[in-house]
């Protein structure tokens, strides 16, 4: 998968040029807002702050102060920020699970016939940059889903449980992924993945369980001097490239095209530079 191309959270496409707007088209009390927090030396989040692009959008952001300076920064889509995160993590997963699988066995026969080794502490640090890699990736594919299915849930929307209480959005955001994904998405969007789609929706569960186990991670409450061995184990197996598509195709299921990959030629990812 190519890198992604980033999203605002909010914006509009306008049919005119913000360069064709000048200070004499605005009321006078706009003029005297704008000008009175421009003044100010404080940033003041009861005004909602766009800028205009070149290509006649206009977005939304925030200011941020900086040294003495009000910085506007265009709000991004965190859901895509974090899928993206993701899929620079992805290149490298492979390559170093491959260096860790065919390096790491304790001894090896050479031409000669003569035992090879290689060193442990060689070993050791290619299970670690894997498991960091690994790990950071599905963290951040997981983060991607819960942040794109909460902004999905409407700040009115109310939810029944079974027993008939009516429950509010605050209630709603703190339940666990799996009742959003199964119930509340497919009640507020009249669409409901996981019926049309129930093959990669499983997928979807492996990936939140393997994050949840990932998280949660405690060692085996027995006797033994390797108490990791069994999770350890499903990290190496996991099937990484599939996960990336099954979150794909669930966001862009529910707002097409969300996640894009960026058609520029270059190829982007995360990776551990020595110095």
């Amino acid at each position: 998968m190519k890198h992604i191309v980033p999203k605002v959270n909010k914006f509009y496409t306008t049919s005119f040029d913000a360069n064709d707007i000048s200070n004499i088209d605005l009321p006078e009390k706009s003029k005297e807002i704008i000008e009175e927090y421009n003044n100010s030396k404080s940033i003041n989040d009861d005004y909602d702050l766009a800028a205009f692009t070149s290509n006649r959008q206009l977005v939304f952001g925030f200011h941020y102060m900086h040294k003495g300076n009000k910085n506007f920064i265009p709000e991004l889509d965190p859901s895509v920020i974090y899928f993206s995160s993701a899929q620079m993590f992805s290149k490298m997963i492979y390559n170093y699970k491959r260096d860790l699988l065919n390096q790491s066995s304790l001894f090896k026969t050479n031409k000669e016939g003569k035992n090879e080794t290689q060193s442990l502490d060689v070993t050791v640090k290619q299970f670690e940059m894997f498991f960091q890699f690994a790990s950071s990736y599905i963290i951040m594919l997981s983060a991607s889903l819960e942040a794109f299915v909460n902004k999905m849930i409407p700040i009115d929307y109310t939810f029944r449980t079974k027993k008939g209480s009516v429950k509010n959005i605050e209630w709603i955001l703190r339940q666990n992924i799996e009742l959003k994904l199964s119930k509340i998405i497919p009640e507020c969007t009249q669409k409901d993945y996981s019926k049309e789609f129930n093959k990669k929706y499983q997928s979807i569960l492996k990936i939140k369980n393997f994050r949840n186990e990932l998280i949660h991670l405690s060692p085996k409450n027995e006797i033994t001097n390797t108490k990791y061995k069994e999770f350890y184990r499903k990290v190496i197996d996991f099937r990484y490239s599939d996960s990336i598509y099954a979150i794909r195709d669930y966001i862009n299921y529910y707002e097409e095209g969300l996640i894009e990959e960026c058609d520029c030629g270059n190829e982007i990812y995360f990776d551990i530079h020595k110095k």
